[in-house]
């Protein structure tokens, strides 16, 4: 299972406002304008399931059965401790499944949002994030189901069915953990809708001072895609990881790695090339051998 560590980076991506732009051009006069809305609103659908996604490690942090601690079978009302979570509204329970045992528990924990929870940043949660966890957290061969119960985030409906996996091969190895999304949809305010299934590998390297700890992102081995889907205006894409995304503490978005999305209906291919190392929110985009470097703006 994942740490806190993404709260404090990778779910930075576009916090606050939960708009993406490119500030650095008017997108209305300035060429790569369709390439790079392309990229925002992967950047858009790629942070709501994360964001999700990390909602649901941090909330098999707060209890102990997860990790084979006390068992109960009556359902329990628990606190995440993020910020997030500070509305007075918010109700997380678990319940644990009768067949659990401490060896391996097995249960459900319901994230519920209600009305409308505004986080620090002002994005607006509501309805329901389930998670159903087999296994002990962090341990090889653990995983678990998070799924969408009228949830949305800043009124951008959430569906679909996304697993992690801990396949690491042992403790004494930086863990790392299979990310797969099936019927994956978001659909926006205006009625817009993009599709989305994904498989990506996630390894967590562990520094022995924890600020330089990094996440290193690649696409599952078995997999011809990292992503695939259709956008809001309704044209298939898929997207490979050319070069693993790595991610640091502190950074915005990925330091380095390479993406490629491929328009199916045109062939059109862009490139997203996220640097060398340095810890900004640029990015280049390169089509049809022309490219520009975008700045992506986190608005608060």
């Amino acid at each position: 299972m994942r740490s806190h560590y993404l709260t404090k980076s990778l779910v930075a991506i576009v916090a606050a406002a939960f708009l993406v732009t490119f500030s650095s051009c008017d997108l209305q006069e300035k060429p790569l304008q369709e390439e790079a809305a392309y990229v925002a609103e992967d950047v858009i659908s790629d942070y709501a399931f994360e964001d999700a996604d990390d909602l649901a490690g941090l909330a098999m942090l707060s209890d102990a059965a997860t990790a084979g601690g006390r068992v109960s079978g009556e359902p329990r009302v628990i606190t995440i401790n993020d910020p997030r979570c500070n509305c007075d509204n918010l109700v997380v329970t678990i319940t644990m499944d009768p067949e659990s045992t401490p060896e391996h528990p097995i249960g459900t924990i319901v994230i519920d949002f209600g009305d409308g929870c505004t986080g620090p940043l002002g994005n607006v949660r509501k309805g329901k994030i389930i998670v159903n966890f087999n296994g002990r957290r962090f341990l090889p061969g653990s995983y678990i189901t998070t799924t969408f119960d009228g949830y949305s985030i800043n009124d951008i409906a959430l569906e679909g069915i996304r697993t992690l996996t801990n396949i690491s091969e042992s403790t004494e190895n930086f863990p790392a953990f299979e990310i797969q999304l099936e019927g994956g949809k978001a659909t926006w305010p205006d009625g817009t809708i993009a599709t989305r299934e994904h498989c990506f590998v996630r390894e967590w390297q562990r520094a022995s001072n924890p600020i330089n700890d990094q996440l290193v992102v690649s696409q599952c081995a078995d997999r011809e895609v990292a992503a695939s889907g259709t956008n809001r205006r309704g044209r298939a894409y898929t997207m490979v990881i050319v070069e693993p995304l790595v991610y640091k503490r502190g950074c915005p978005i990925a330091v380095s790695g390479i993406k490629e999305f491929t328009d199916v209906t045109s062939g059109k291919v862009i490139t997203v090339d996220y640097g060398d190392g340095d810890c900004d929110r640029t990015v280049t985009i390169t089509f049809n051998g022309q490219s520009r470097t975008f700045e992506v703006d986190r608005r608060g």
